[in-house]
């Protein structure tokens, strides 16, 4: 009776112990169902989220200080491609990027284009000459979207950077700028 008893405390406690670390075994981490970005601080070249991202197409909307106008930009965007994916921001679109504010003229060549290069993303947009008025910054300039690949973890972050960044000012030639970029998180 004495040896049943221990035995019995024996599995009780080998049981405890097994629920109290989780059961055993490997626990999948639960799968995120959408993308969240916040949006950054400032009111120089940005990406800002647009109102037409949805759980899983993050749409970013490139804007400008408010205070100027321009002809162009251009721009690379990287991300960690096993998390992410740029795509296009409509599926008919031809440029994996949407031009939102420069005037392209009607002829040919028309100066955009929107090309993926691994897991970078390559932009560049400008109005042709100075005949055509210069657009306000503030406004959207340019879109891009991104997705998440499957089975990303729920609370999981996802490199997003900018750089090679230039623009077109109203004054003419071109300069160097810095876009800042938000957080994105699968959640």
């Amino acid at each position: 009776m004495k040896n049943t008893t221990i035995s019995m405390i024996a599995a009780t406690l080998a049981l405890a112990g097994f629920l109290a670390c989780g059961g055993g075994g490997d626990k999948k981490p639960v799968p995120a169902t959408k993308l969240e970005y916040t949006d950054p601080t400032g009111t120089g070249y940005r990406f800002v989220k647009a109102a037409s991202s949805t759980a899983t197409k993050l749409v970013l909307e490139l804007r400008g200080p408010a205070t100027e106008t321009g002809r162009g930009v251009s721009f690379s965007v990287t991300s960690d491609p096993t998390k992410a994916a740029f795509v296009k921001v409509d599926q008919g679109d031809p440029e994996y990027a949407q031009n939102a504010a420069f005037d392209l003229g009607s002829t040919e060549p028309k100066l955009f284009k929107g090309v993926l290069d691994g897991n970078s993303l390559k932009v560049s947009v400008a109005q042709k000459g100075n005949t055509i008025t210069a657009k306000p910054l503030d406004n959207a300039l340019v879109r891009i979207a991104m997705e998440m690949k499957q089975g990303i973890a729920q609370n999981t972050t996802i490199s997003f950077a900018a750089s090679d960044a230039r623009e077109l000012p109203a004054s003419g030639g071109s300069r160097p700028i810095t876009i800042a970029v938000g957080a994105v998180t699968a959640k």
